[in-house]
Formats: C-alpha cells, sequence, structure tokens
C-alpha cells in the first residue's frame, strides 16, 4: 500500500498534459488548415448574402400578405432595381440589398412605376397581383415566386444563366 507523498508513482512519464512538440504540430496544422480555408471562404461569402437578402425580401413579402388579411386592407411592397432597396407595407424607410446584388422584376405591367421600380400588392382575400423577383450575385441566385392566385411567397436557388 503506498501512502500520499511517498513519492511512488511520481515518476510517471506523459501521464499528465502534452509536450511542446505535440502542441507545436497540432498548432501548425490548425494554421495550415485555417491558411487553406480562408480563400474558399470567400467564395461561399457572397452566396449566403444573397439566400439572406432573398430570405428578407421573402419575409417582407410574407408580411405584406399577413398585414392585408388581417386588417382587411390591400398592402404592397415596392421594390426599386436600381437602387438596390425596398420597401414593405407602412414601412417608412426603405431595407437595402447587400452591394453588388442584382435584382431582376417580372411582374404585371400595371404594377411597375417606371423602368426601375415595381411592385407586388396583396388584397385583404389573400389574393395577389404575383411577380418574380430574382437576387443574384455572382453564381448565387435567388428566385423570390409570389403566385397570383393564393399570395404564397415561396423562394428557390436558380440556376445562373
Amino acid at each position: 500500500m503506498s501512502r500520499a507523498g511517498d513519492g511512488k508513482g511520481a515518476n510517471r512519464r506523459g501521464a499528465d498534459g502534452f509536450t511542446l512538440i505535440e502542441l507545436l504540430v497540432v498548432m501548425t496544422l490548425m494554421a495550415l488548415v485555417a491558411a487553406l480555408a480562408t480563400p474558399m471562404l470567400g467564395r461561399v461569402v457572397p452566396g449566403l448574402e444573397v439566400k439572406a437578402a432573398a430570405q428578407d425580401l421573402g419575409g417582407e413579402l410574407r408580411r405584406a400578405r399577413s398585414v392585408a388579411l388581417r386588417d382587411n386592407r390591400e398592402a404592397t411592397v415596392l421594390i426599386d432595381v436600381a437602387a438596390g432597396s425596398y420597401r414593405g407595407a407602412g414601412e417608412a424607410r426603405d431595407a437595402e440589398l447587400p452591394s453588388g446584388v442584382t435584382v431582376e422584376l417580372v411582374m404585371a405591367r400595371r404594377e411597375r412605376i417606371d423602368d426601375d421600380r415595381g411592385r407586388i400588392r396583396f388584397y385583404p382575400d389573400g389574393t395577389s397581383t404575383g411577380g418574380r423577383i430574382i437576387l443574384a450575385r455572382g453564381s448565387a441566385r435567388y428566385e423570390l415566386e409570389v403566385d397570383w392566385f393564393d399570395g404564397m411567397v415561396r423562394m428557390h436557388e436558380t440556376d445562373a444563366r
């Protein structure tokens, strides 16, 4: 039987902690992985920004539909292609899209204000004027489709043309 402090077992090598060499090897491998991953991150981030912008705009379109149903009145979302912005129903300020994101509108002619601006209108019965909004940057491309019949907003990732 051994007693505490009698020195037996105190000579165990490698049982506690890591050596300096092991730590240096691990840190070198982590630096190498980080150096290789950084350039790939630059290609992924623009796609994520476009997706987030499409989700935000889709949320604003869904909110406008809800406002129309709840308040029993028309609600519109205005999209400005040239400014890269949109304004939701009852909002005082425009929401900006990330820089470099291109916007394309496909909608009813009567909902076009001019060459750069258009709106999607939602009615109290849940229907809408319908339309398609395409957000793109580089190879990332997302399409928001607003169904005229039921006013539902659907988002899909599409192939860059």
